[in-house]
């Protein structure tokens, strides 16, 4: 929470009293369309809805041009200097998702825009989740639309999103913007390395590398250099996945069975011969992990069976379409247990 100093010099003086502005919201996303070409006097737009929500899409080699289509304003005071700090040359695609109903302020701080509207500070928290609940019903659907009537037989297209933007409209037709400054960061904990154990971790490096599992260490690399939380879980648990697989296959169950079995000696081929044909026929992720952790890893633990179990179901919610993304923390964990599945 920014202090109201801070909030003070960024020019936000203004108190505004509750409910004292009222507003409906509309967000705006961009997105650059990748593969085909707009001539530069080109706009065109059209409306829908999805998911019971309205969205509008304007398409046009400029930013403001598109704009202007669903709002009457710009989206960029420069175009150019906007450009450039996106790195995109377009053409664009805006989709304007909404609006909300008409809501009133919280509290906060406001100033008035050079161009009459009013910017306000924080002022209306409640339409940020709004708008975020509804894009993400929208934006997936439309957005995979586009694609599919854009591309041609070898001609592909994509719509790279750059920006986002929300404007909310008065009952006297003045225009609201409301921000807000985020801060996001990571930290980390570092500890001394000392020659020897330095000398010791290379030789570690150099016996097992050539050793894992090409494709596993191919997901675990990509989920390391990987920053969105989606991307990074799934890559982990690929590893995990295709390690489990892995090792299964070429685990010698009966060997393991044989040190395991207790019972008379007479009774002990026939056991063992049933309990390996029981073993081969595992064909379920889950189990397999658990028998590999088992016979194969025996520096796992229960807790860690019980992990793998979390992250499954969290993988099988998003591959089923019952979520969009994992829990807090689960690319973290998966990336843990997948250090701990590799590193045997």
């Amino acid at each position: 929470m920014l202090t109201p100093y801070a909030v003070e010099t960024m020019g936000f003086k203004e108190v505004v009293a509750e409910g004292a502005i009222q507003a409906k919201f509309t967000s705006i996303t961009v997105f650059e369309a990748r593969g085909i070409t707009v001539a530069d006097r080109l706009a065109e737009t059209t409306t829908g809805q999805a998911a019971g929500v309205e969205y509008r899409i304007a398409i046009s080699a400029s930013v403001n041009a598109a704009c202007r289509l669903l709002f009457a304003d710009d989206f960029a005071e420069s175009e150019e200097e906007w450009c450039k700090e996106v790195k995109s040359t377009g053409p664009f695609a805006l989709v304007a998702v909404g609006p909300t109903a008409m809501v009133s302020c919280a509290e906060g701080r406001s100033m008035r825009a050079q161009d009459g509207s009013i910017i306000t500070y924080d002022c209306f928290p409640q339409v940020r989740e709004e708008l975020h609940a509804m894009e993400k019903r929208v934006l997936p659907p439309v957005v995979s639309a586009l694609t599919c009537a854009f591309n041609a037989p070898n001609q592909y297209v994509c719509f790279k999103r750059l920006a986002r933007a929300a404007v909310g409209i008065t009952p006297d037709l003045g225009t609201v913007r409301d921000i807000r400054v985020e801060f996001r960061a990571e930290g980390y904990v570092s500890r001394a390395v000392d020659a020897e154990s330095m000398s010791a971790a290379l030789r570690v490096v150099s016996e097992r590398a050539s050793r894992l599992n090409k494709r596993a260490a191919d997901f675990f690399a990509l989920g390391v250099e990987e920053v969105d939380q989606l991307k990074r879980f799934l890559c982990f648990f690929l590893s995990l996945e295709i390690e489990t697989h892995a090792v299964f296959g070429r685990t010698r169950h009966r060997s393991f069975l044989e040190a395991a079995v207790t019972e008379r000696q007479s009774s002990r081929t026939s056991t063992i011969a049933l309990l390996e044909r029981q073993v081969s026929s595992l064909g379920n992720l889950l189990d397999r992990f658990a028998w590999c952790a088992a016979s194969s890893w025996p520096h796992l633990v229960d807790d860690d069976v019980e992990m793998f179990k979390r992250l499954k179901e969290a993988r099988d919610q998003i591959a089923h379409g019952r979520a969009s993304e994992p829990p807090q923390g689960y690319a973290r964990n998966a990336e843990l247990l997948a250090h701990k599945v590799l590193w045997q």
